[in-house]
C-alpha cells in the first residue's frame, strides 16, 4: 500500500470536473434552453416589474414620487420602462374588480414562461436524478414569481420607508446614523440591489430547482461565481461594443436587442454554473462512467488521446476510497480462477494478464493503465472465469457491484459496453 495520503481535490479533478461541465453542456443543448429562457424574460419582466410596482403604491401606499426616484436611479430600467407612466396606470385603477383579479391571473400567467423556461432547463440538466412531476413544476413556478415580487417589493418599501424616517430633522442631528446616509441611503445602494436580488434568486434556483438538493455553500458559491462572471463579461463586451452607434442606427430596437444579449449570456453563465453543480454533486457516478469508457491504449486519435490525459488519473476516487487500493508485485495474483468475489478493478497503473488454466499458460490477454477489469463477474455476480496475475508492479482499485450496478443504470454508453460483454453468456 501507498502511505502518501492522497489529496481529494487536485488540478486533476478540476480539469475533469470543467471537461464534464462543457460535455454535459454542449450534450443537453444548453445553449438553446439559454436562448429560450432570455426570450421568456422579455415577456415576464415587464408584468413582473408591473406587479412590484402595484404592490408597492396600491397595497403598501407607498409614495409614487418616491417609487419613481428609486426605480429613475437605476438607469438600466429607465432605458426599457417609463416608470411614470407605469406607475399612473396603476393608480387609475380605483378599485379591485373582478376583471382586474382576472387580469393579474393572466399577468402571472404570462410572467410564468420565463420560470418554466428555467426549470425546464433544470430537468435537462438533472434529468437522471430528479423526480419531479409537472404539476410539482408548475406550482413551484407560481411560487417562485410570487415570492419574488413579494421580496423585491418589501426590500423596496424598506428601503422607502428608512428614506422617509431618516428625512426628518431629529434623526438627521444623531451622528450615529450617517453610516444610513452614506452606506445605504445614498443611491448605490440601489444600484448594487439588482446584483444582490440576482444573487438571491440564483442561490434559491440552483437550491430548488434542481430537486436534488445541493449543499447550500455549494449553492452560494456558484451563484457568486456566476454573478461576478456575468458582470465582468458583460463590461468586457460592452467596452468592445460601441453601443452608442448601435443604439443610433437601431433606434429603440437597439435597447432591446442589447438587453436580450445580456439577458442570454446571463443564462449561459446561469446554466454552465447549474451543470457544474450537477458534475459537482455526482462527481463520483460520472468519473466512474468516463473510466469505463475510456479509449483503450492501443486506439489512436486526437478524441482518444484527449480522454486518456483527462481522465486515466481518477484522484478524486482514490483519495475517497483510500481501503480500497491495493499494490501487487509482479506475478501476484490478485484472483484465481473459481474465486466468488463481485468486485470489478481499475488499473492505476502497471497491467494485468489473465488466464484460463494455470499461470504459467501462454494462452493470456493483458489489461493495461486505464482499463477496468473483471465487470462480467460483477455485474452477474459468478465465479472467476479467469485468474488474474499482476506482470508488472499494478496498482489498482476495487469498486464495489453496487455502485457499478449503479453506474450501469445511469449512463447508457455504460450500459451499451457491459450488455456486449455479458451477452455471450445468456
Amino acid at each position: 500500500m501507498n502511505n502518501k495520503t492522497p489529496r481529494k481535490l487536485t488540478f486533476v479533478t478540476f480539469s475533469q470536473s470543467i471537461f464534464l461541465t462543457t460535455k454535459y453542456f454542449l450534450q443537453n443543448r444548453l445553449l438553446s434552453f439559454a436562448g429560450s429562457c432570455a426570450f421568456s424574460f422579455l415577456f415576464s419582466v415587464f408584468p413582473l416589474f408591473m406587479m412590484v410596482v402595484m404592490v408597492l403604491v396600491r397595497f403598501l401606499h407607498a409614495s409614487p414620487k418616491t417609487v419613481s426616484a428609486i426605480i429613475s436611479a437605476i438607469p438600466e430600467l429607465e432605458k426599457y420602462f417609463n416608470s411614470e407612466s407605469v406607475i399612473e396606470s396603476v393608480q387609475s385603477i380605483k378599485s379591485i374588480s373582478s376583471f382586474e383579479i382576472v387580469a393579474g391571473i393572466f399577468v402571472l400567467w404570462m410572467a410564468r414562461r420565463f420560470f418554466a423556461s428555467i426549470f425546464d432547463s433544470m430537468q435537462n440538466i438533472f434529468h437522471m436524478q430528479t423526480k419531479r412531476k409537472a404539476l410539482f413544476n408548475q406550482v413551484l413556478t407560481f411560487v417562485t414569481e410570487i415570492v419574488i415580487v413579494l421580496i423585491s417589493s418589501a426590500v423596496l418599501f424598506a428601503y422607502i420607508s428608512l428614506q422617509t424616517i431618516t428625512s426628518i430633522d431629529f434623526f438627521k442631528n444623531i451622528p450615529q446614523l450617517e453610516f444610513l446616509y452614506k452606506g445605504i441611503l445614498s443611491g448605490e445602494f440601489i444600484r448594487i440591489l439588482p446584483n444582490l436580488l440576482i444573487l438571491a434568486v440564483t442561490v434559491v434556483l440552483f437550491r430548488t430547482g434542481s430537486g436534488t438538493k445541493p449543499h447550500f455553500l455549494l449553492c452560494f458559491f456558484t451563484s457568486t461565481l456566476c454573478t461576478v462572471s456575468f458582470w465582468v463579461f458583460r463590461i468586457i463586451m460592452h467596452y468592445f461594443l460601441n453601443i452608442g452607434q448601435y443604439n443610433m442606427i437601431y433606434g429603440v430596437l437597439g435597447h432591446v436587442i442589447i438587453l436580450f444579449m445580456d439577458i442570454f449570456f446571463f443564462f449561459v453563465f446561469f446554466l454552465v454554473f447549474a451543470q457544474f453543480i450537477y458534475v459537482v454533486q455526482f462527481f463520483d457516478e460520472l468519473l466512474l462512467g468516463e473510466l469505463y469508457l475510456l479509449p483503450k491504449i492501443e486506439q489512436h486519435g486526437l478524441g482518444a488521446g484527449i480522454k486518456r490525459a483527462f481522465f486515466i488519473r481518477p484522484d478524486l476516487l482514490i483519495a475517497k476510497n483510500k481501503t480500497n487500493v491495493f499494490s501487487y508485485k509482479p506475478g501476484e495474483i490478485i484472483f484465481n480462477k473459481g474465486d466468488s468475489d463481485t468486485y470489478a478493478y481499475y488499473i492505476i497503473k502497471g497491467s494485468v494478464k489473465f488466464v484460463s488454466e494455470n499461470k504459467n499458460s501462454d494462452d493470456f490477454y493483458r489489461a493495461h493503465r486505464g482499463e477496468i477489469f473483471g465487470e462480467t463477474s460483477c455485474i452477474l455476480e459468478r465465479t472467476r472465469t479467469t485468474t488474474a496475475i499482476a506482470v508488472i508492479s499494478t496498482r489498482l482499485i476495487k469498486i464495489e457491484s453496487e455502485r457499478f450496478r449503479f453506474l450501469i443504470r445511469q449512463n447508457p454508453e455504460a450500459a451499451k459496453k457491459i450488455l456486449r460483454q455479458i451477452s455471450p453468456f445468456f
